[in-house]
């Protein structure tokens, strides 16, 4: 597979076309590691390649009004969102989506259902009925009941078997109300006040009274509806305007000519049944609860039915009373489904039972990270079953061990305010082990495109990524892509996952390089150790010799070799016998330091060494190339010291000062400068940069030049011409 950039003004790419090749091809994998100094591509090329994944326009930051180009292919066809996942270096707020995908047991859950859909068919067909008897919608029955009984919902199934069973009384005659017109909301509402139920029975009972005596009022025509009708009439000017209306008082008409005689006429009925005062209070304080269209209804429905008015005194018995006579009522589908599940009771108890210990996918993910990451928690979902059985959302624990044989549950916003920095990366990291997991299970092609995903971390878990890393890189469907700024994690790549065997292995460790006009990608030169490579060309590459006075100093000082240590460190520094050391002296001691070249001839012996360094230095400035070579960089370092420590040696004019120095010789020339020419504040500011920009010592291990890696070629020529310019 072949991932093809063309990039221009994308997030500071001024342009970037690169073919980066991740064709399986016997020991070489689908892994390329891209190393990029800071601000030279890696977070632009990443936030670019997201974009492609989230579906979103990519732009220029700074300079918008730039026209953007971002074609990106994988074999030629337009790389798409269902084929890239981009893992960012860290986001304290990411969460994996995947976490239910990979709790899912397919073959449990299968099971499960073919074992519950004789049972669901069962179900669905008592609640049908349930609904069509209550006047309730499907989906709110099993709330409903489970609700009336104290049970959770999940418990549905079993709640109907122990009702099956119980010796209940016989509730079926009330199965012919409505749930709704028993238990209206707003009657519910009043139903729980103290002393309702009896307020409520004596107002029945006189209502009922008042109704039945009244001439002029009926069940349709009360006293409320006669009283609404009244102030209607008032309101509107209807008698005012001479109209007239007539009232049947004993089956006699009587024409009404006045708001006032109206209401005469209502209060009269009233007062028929009214003589008692007390009664009267009693009425009234009930009436004006009863003032809604719902209570309204409700007081005409409990007084057609008064048998039912004791039942108020303890409602949630009678929602009990009353979904038992629905289930009565149907009988049938009851039954039915209540003798299905008893006979797959016990299979889909063992089925709950495999799914609480099941080994899935997620438990996988999580040993790995386990055993191999090294944090003070450990995961675990405590309701695997149904989040395997009934599709629910996992619940996520997490057990805190801080290692003194005390563990605690914690929440995950108390776990990140407990974790250290690299901690929470490790955590971020397990949550995009689940979306790879997710991907690996899924068989497509995917480009995962890796940012620095092991910065911050000890060694410890950088290795642990490395070994996850080089897991995923097996699986045929996934092509890697590793960006990084850390220069050993991308040497460990290189070493580990993709190798230096063959050609094809060489090209996908990968150095960036950026202009003013375009960013480029080169194959890694050195693939290996890179003094491995300088010392196999001493005798016929110049600068592989000069480049390797500061390793083979190191070497020297390990190994004993004092007089041969203080003769490279006068490469390094200026000092007395500097300007006296020959090539021929060089040879000697690399003769010897070096064991395995006790025969090693190096060209122009009697030239002086600090001459070609500062020789090749200048060509080197001159040519300015944008990326030289480790060995390049390393001689324009050394020559900048060299001529910065000249400067200051000749402005300070004391040699025995000079000659007192025993370490760190260019920062006590430095010290001593400034304390004589502090006014003298543009040449402390460059001779601060030499500090700065050219290391003290280049040491064997391949990390510790980093730093001069990271440099701009550039800048390291423009320093050094500027230093040259300081004695003039």
């Amino acid at each position: 597979m072949k991932l093809i950039l063309d990039l221009e003004n994308c997030y500071g790419i001024n342009k970037l076309v690169k073919e980066l090749d991740f064709t399986r091809d016997g020991d070489v994998g689908g892994v390329c590691s891209l190393y990029a100094p800071n601000g030279t591509l890696k977070t632009s090329l990443a936030k670019a390649l997201k974009d492609i994944e989230e579906s979103k326009v990519s732009k220029d930051i700074i300079f918008p009004e730039r026209e953007t180009k971002r074609l990106v292919s994988l074999d030629d066809q337009p790389l798409d969102t269902n084929h890239i996942m981009v893992i960012n270096s860290y986001d304290e707020s990411y969460s994996s989506k995947q976490v239910s995908t990979l709790l899912v047991n397919e073959v449990l859950k299968r099971d499960y259902d073919e074992a519950l859909k004789e049972v669901d068919d069962k179900r669905a067909l008592l609640i049908k009925d349930l609904a069509k008897v209550s006047g309730k919608q499907n989906k709110a029955i099993p709330e409903l009941i489970s609700e009336a009984f104290d049970r959770p919902e999940k418990e549905f199934l079993d709640l109907l078997t122990e009702l099956k069973h119980q010796c209940t009384q016989d509730y079926s005659s009330l199965a012919d109300f409505k749930y709704g017109d028993l238990f209206n909301p707003k009657v519910l509402d009043l139903a729980a006040k103290d002393s309702f139920d009896q307020e409520l029975t004596e107002y029945v009972v006189t209502y009922e009274k008042l109704i039945n005596e009244s001439t002029v009022l009926s069940r349709n025509f009360n006293h409320q509806k006669a009283g609404t009708v009244s102030k209607s009439l008032s309101h509107t000017g209807f008698f005012d305007a001479s109209h007239s209306v007539n009232i049947s008082i004993n089956g006699q008409k009587q024409e009404v000519t006045s708001n006032d005689r109206l209401n005469e006429i209502l209060q009269e009925e009233q007062n028929k049944i009214f003589q008692n005062p007390e009664l009267k209070e009693k009425f009234s304080k009930v009436d004006k609860k009863l003032s809604t269209k719902e209570t309204q209804a409700f007081r005409d429905f409990i007084s057609e039915h008064q048998e039912l008015l004791p039942e108020y005194k303890d409602v949630k018995s009678f929602k009990k009373k009353l979904f038992t006579g629905y289930l009565q009522s149907c009988h049938s589908s009851w039954e039915s489904l209540v003798s299905t599940y008893k006979s797959n009771q016990e299979r889909v108890k063992y089925i709950i039972d495999q799914a609480k210990q099941q080994e899935t996918i997620w438990k996988g993910v999580v040993d790995i990270f386990n055993k191999r990451f090294s944090v003070p928690f450990k995961l675990r979902v405590d309701n695997q079953d149904d989040v395997i059985l009934n599709d629910a959302a996992p619940s996520i624990e997490f057990d805190f061990d801080d290692g003194r044989g005390e563990i605690k549950k914690v929440e995950h916003h108390t776990l990140l305010d407990t974790l250290s920095q690299g901690e929470k990366r490790a955590l971020y990291i397990l949550n995009v082990l689940f979306e790879i997991e997710a991907k690996k299970s899924a068989g497509a092609p995917v480009l995962i495109v890796i940012d620095d995903i092991a910065d911050s971390f000890d060694y410890k878990n950088k290795y642990a990524i490395v070994e996850y890393l080089r897991d995923i890189a097996q699986v045929s469907h996934f092509y890697l892509l590793i960006l990084t700024h850390n220069f050993d994690f991308h040497r460990i790549i290189g070493g580990r996952i993709i190798g230096s065997r063959s050609d094809d292995a060489r090209r996908r460790r990968v150095l960036a390089t950026k202009t003013s006009t375009e960013i480029k990608l080169n194959s890694e030169k050195y693939q290996n150790d890179v003094f491995v490579a300088w010392k196999r060309g001493f005798h016929q590459n110049e600068s592989y010799m000069l480049a390797s006075i500061p390793f083979v100093r190191n070497l020297a000082e390990y190994c004993g070799h004092k007089t041969h240590y203080l003769t490279l460190t006068s490469l390094l520094h200026l000092k007395t016998n500097s300007q006296n050391i020959t090539v021929q002296n060089l040879q000697e001691i690399y003769r010897v330091v070096l064991v395995d070249k006790p025969d090693l001839i190096l060209p122009d012996p009697t030239v002086r060494v600090i001459d070609k360094i500062v020789q090749k230095a200048d060509e080197l400035s001159n040519i300015a190339l944008e990326s030289p070579e480790l060995e390049s960089k390393v001689i324009v370092a050394m020559a900048i010291r060299l001529k910065a420590e000249e400067f200051m040696i000749a402005q300070i004019n004391d040699q025995e000062f000079v000659d007192g120095i025993e370490s760190n010789q260019t920062r006590e020339l430095f010290d001593k400068y400034i304390e004589i020419y502090s006014e003298q504040e543009e040449k402390i500011l460059l001779l601060d940069q030499v500090n700065l920009m050219t290391p003290e010592n280049i040491h064997l291990n391949s990390f510790m030049y980093e730093p001069i890696l990271d440099m701009s070629a550039h800048r390291l020529y423009s320093l050094y011409n500027e230093v040259k310019q300081l004695g003039n």
